[in-house]
């Protein structure tokens, strides 16, 4: 099994290179040993060396947090209220256009993403509040992604690679509506 750290690093430049986070936007973190393990504030995701990846406690704020992304809390209240193992957070365009554009929640079009992912909520909250940690966690209690308005991306998974597909899946099937909507 590869490093936690260096599996966080790998899909860091997995989510810049795909187009679905830029320069110091976006957070992962992953469950390892009964801690989260997160990436640092101001860290470049496609940058991420192991000094930027930051061990913070499951139960609650701890000093850690202030080196932690100012998601820690979104984080930690995903861990505490789904069966996820990772969750990745990407401020990916399309989606983000399509929580400005649309009320409710997201219903792909295409088949895979109707198959996959089903309705994805779009949620409200500021970024790094109590109120999204709220709102995201609530919502991926029974979905695998969703959408802050204006903001981006939560997804989880068992593994970084199910967040990773998740996320990737949401952003393609809202290119497809964006697309779609254009023509």
């Amino acid at each position: 099994m590869m490093d936690p750290k260096n599996e966080i690093s790998k899909f860091g430049r997995k989510v810049v290179s795909q187009g679905l986070a830029y320069a110091h936007f976006g957070n992962i973190s992953l469950l390892s040993e009964g801690k989260i393990l997160i990436t640092s504030t101001g860290s470049m995701l496609d940058e991420i060396g192991h000094d930027q990846v930051i061990e913070v406690s499951r139960e609650g704020p701890c000093p850690e947090d202030a080196l932690a992304s100012c998601e820690t809390v979104v984080h930690r209240a995903i861990y505490e209220r789904t069966k996820a193992g990772a969750v990745i957070h990407t401020h990916s365009p399309y989606a983000v256009a399509t929580s400005i554009l649309e009320e409710g929640p997201f219903e792909p079009m295409d088949g895979e993403g109707s198959k996959f992912l089903g309705a994805v909520p779009i949620v409200e909250g500021e970024m790094g509040s109590l109120s999204l940690a709220k709102h995201a966690s609530s919502a991926l209690k029974e979905h695998r992604a969703c959408i802050v308005r204006g903001h981006g991306v939560f997804a989880i998974g068992a593994t970084l690679e199910e967040a990773y597909i998740v996320v990737c899946m949401v952003e393609h099937s809202a290119m497809i509506r964006r697309l779609v909507s254009a023509g």
